[in-house]
């Protein structure tokens, strides 16, 4: 919860300056806003370690392949990743850029995910024959 607080002082911080800079200097604005993301960031990498251990410990005992966790938590990471660029695109006012970011954060986690795609497909052909 300490991390949570922090986050939210920061943010609700980061937010309230950048709109009093933002009439002013829009772009130190949109640097505000970058720099409360990566703060955001910066103090979840504390509780994404104990979910992501937590996972791990979970796939261990299902016996789910370190492989098979390694694209599912890549993927979460791609997904996080680009929502919060496109966000910062779109408060800047480039909303075909925000498109552009998704549209390749899609792409690059469909690329990530086709290992299990390859996977399942094999499984499918070995049941078939």
């Amino acid at each position: 919860m300490d991390h949570l607080s922090k986050v939210i002082a920061a943010a609700v911080a980061g937010s309230a300056l950048g709109l009093v800079v933002r009439k002013n200097n829009p772009e130190s604005s949109l640097l505000l806003s970058a720099a409360a993301a990566v703060f955001a960031m910066y103090m979840s990498f504390e509780v994404i370690s104990g979910v992501f251990d937590f996972l791990r410990e979970i796939a261990e005992k299902a016996g789910i392949p370190d492989a098979t966790l390694s694209v599912v938590l890549k993927t979460a990471g791609i997904s996080v990743v680009t929502r919060l660029i496109s966000d910062l695109c779109r408060d800047a006012g480039q909303a075909s850029a925000a498109s552009g970011v998704e549209f390749i954060g899609a792409l690059t986690a469909v690329y990530i995910a086709l290992p299990l795609f390859q996977t399942a497909l094999d499984m499918i052909y070995s049941i078939l024959k």
